[in-house]
């Protein structure tokens, strides 16, 4: 057990050994779905996570067992109030609000602005030739998706780009000293300005996006200005970073195995599956944590009250025990309910838009490598993967056809 503690340990804290995990996953699931760390434990099982995040004992809030949350910045003050940071009656009462943004109606109405945004972002890297899948679409797709949940107006957008990127540096390095935090709360008042601004806008034209929902629920009191600002950032924030890491993973997935491409060409309408088991098996966000404020019993173990666990999900979306051959990519396979998008009352408002998007790149791909043969020069060992444990993804991928590529490829 020591040995497998060492391999954890070095997963957790070198990217490097983060490369190729699937021995590592075979050994937790295996040998400890539930391993005890001290204060820390690590549940890696598919049925353990599910246990925990059900579990009425367990907060995503650190300050209820006396942890502090990182980060001193006004923005860090802002994101602590995020949907995802919020628990039992506060956050049903936000989720409440948002769940209609992300309602079916307003998702089909959505659906052709996604796919069209997708394609006209596709278009021109294809007809160059060669690109960077991460700097050229997996980082301002998401920004354009959520730019249309709360329907930014398009000469807004490049400013709200950098924003996005803003709040995005700011989740994944919150420790910053003095002079670096006054630097991000001059930035972010720019932000804040532009949506109180946006809020006015949509209070004297109100429209059927997210923001004139919001605006309205806090003229009735139902939520105050920094509840607000905090869903228009958690937007920008989950979105930049997990569908991200979502499109670069899948589109790895496309460039490396035979006959997916082929199949999205035949069966277009699969793409929303093929993207799906590309989340499951590549996981884009790789884990996430839990407070405990009361004993837990989960895999044969209780872990105590004020401990600490960490939900691997990348193990748990390859658990044999829920997923048969589960190191295989089989977008038909019967069991596709994995917690690539966390599941239960934290399951990801977004999924369902992330499905959209990434088929429709997918989609695109798929097409642009019948006409000109796409390819990439990065292999296994050449990777430069995200560094950050949270996420998974490629910091880089650069795809390059034989044949450029006319621009009428994808929807437009």
């Amino acid at each position: 057990m020591d040995s497998l503690r060492h391999e954890l340990a070095r997963f957790i804290q070198s990217p490097a050994a983060r490369h190729d995990p699937p021995g590592l996953y075979r050994r937790l699931l295996t040998e400890a779905p539930v391993l005890d760390l001290g204060r820390v434990h690590v549940v890696s099982g598919y049925d353990e996570i599910v246990t925990v995040l059900m579990h009425p004992g367990t907060r995503v809030d650190p300050a209820s067992i006396g942890l502090a949350r990182p980060g001193a910045s006004a923005l860090a003050a802002v994101v602590d109030r995020m949907l995802p940071l919020r628990d039992g009656a506060d956050h049903t009462r936000l989720k409440r609000l948002a769940t209609a943004a992300f309602g079916a109606r307003r998702l089909e109405q959505l659906r052709p602005q996604i796919e069209q945004t997708a394609g006209r972002l596709l278009a021109p890297l294809l007809a160059a030739g060669s690109f960077d899948l991460v700097a050229d679409l997996a980082i301002p797709l998401p920004v354009a998706v959520s730019c249309a949940i709360l329907d930014v107006p398009e000469a807004d957008r490049h400013r709200v780009t950098g924003w996005a990127d803003l709040v995005s540096r700011s989740l994944l390095d919150p420790f910053t000293g003095q002079e670096r935090t006054e630097a991000l709360d001059a930035e972010f008042a720019g932000f804040r300005a532009y949506v109180e601004d946006l809020c006015a806008r949509r209070t004297a034209r109100p429209g059927d996006d997210l923001v004139s929902r919001l605006a309205a629920a806090r003229a009735e009191g139902r939520i105050d200005s920094e509840d607000l600002l905090a869903f228009v950032v958690m937007l920008f924030a989950n979105g930049l970073e997990t569908l991200t890491s979502g499109l670069t993973l899948a589109t790895w997935q496309l460039l490396r195995t035979p006959g997916v491409a082929e199949r999205l060409r035949t069966d277009p309408g699969s793409a929303e599956a093929v993207f799906d088991e590309c989340q499951r098996l590549g996981s884009p966000v790789r884990a996430s944590a839990r407070a405990v404020t009361q004993d837990v019993a989960v895999g044969g173990t209780v872990i105590p009250a004020g401990g600490v666990v960490l939900l691997l999900y990348a193990a748990a979306n390859r658990d044999p025990r829920r997923f048969p051959d589960p190191d295989r990519f089989d977008p038909d396979r019967a069991e596709r309910r994995h917690l690539a998008f966390g599941h239960g009352p934290h399951h990801c408002l977004g999924a369902p838009l992330s499905l959209i998007a990434g088929a429709a790149v997918l989609r695109g791909l798929a097409e642009a490598d019948a006409a000109g043969g796409l390819g990439t020069t990065v292999t296994e060992q050449s990777a430069r993967w995200n560094e950050h444990f949270v996420f998974g993804g490629l910091r880089t991928l650069p795809v390059h056809s034989r044949t450029p590529v006319g621009a009428g490829v994808g929807p437009s």
